[in-house]
């Protein structure tokens, strides 16, 4: 049971129907735990108010510099993530922000995109991971 990774968010049907829930990998099971960590707003979990990322605290800051904006977001999720996620040396995070025009019957918006990539070395296995996904601010979506 020490190894065994369940795939987030539970499936309470699955145990109410006497089935298995569905297992991931290790590999699988950080990337869900990262997500986790970054999408989560301060204050949210209320048994840990530090959970989370500041991600959320500059969502909708339109008068800092972009690039103070992205150090802090940078070095939240690098302090958060090797806080939290204990399997995982954060070794670097990498950071950057983009546009992506999306298209909503019958007009066209124009939304900022953070590209977030976490670099790491698994401990159980000392192998190299990293973690890459991208998330829309203002307000702050998933892709």
């Amino acid at each position: 049971m020490k190894d065994l990774y369940y795939k987030i968010p539970i499936d309470y049907k699955r145990i109410t129907g006497g089935q298995d829930l569905r297992k991931v990998t290790l590999e699988e099971s950080l990337a869900q735990y990262i997500s986790l960590i970054i999408t989560t707003i301060f204050g949210e979990y209320r048994y840990d108010k530090e959970f989370g990322t500041a991600i959320w605290d500059t969502d909708f800051d339109l008068l800092s510099n972009v690039n103070q904006l992205k150090d802090r977001i940078k070095d939240s999720v690098f302090e958060k993530v090797g806080q939290y996620e204990k399997r995982l040396v954060v070794t670097d995070v990498s950071l950057a922000i983009g546009e992506d025009t999306i298209a909503y019957n019958p007009n066209i918006r124009i939304k900022k995109r953070l590209d977030i990539v976490v670099y790491g070395v698994i401990k159980k296995t000392n192998e190299p991971y990293y973690y890459k996904s991208s998330y829309y601010l203002a307000p702050f979506s998933y892709r």
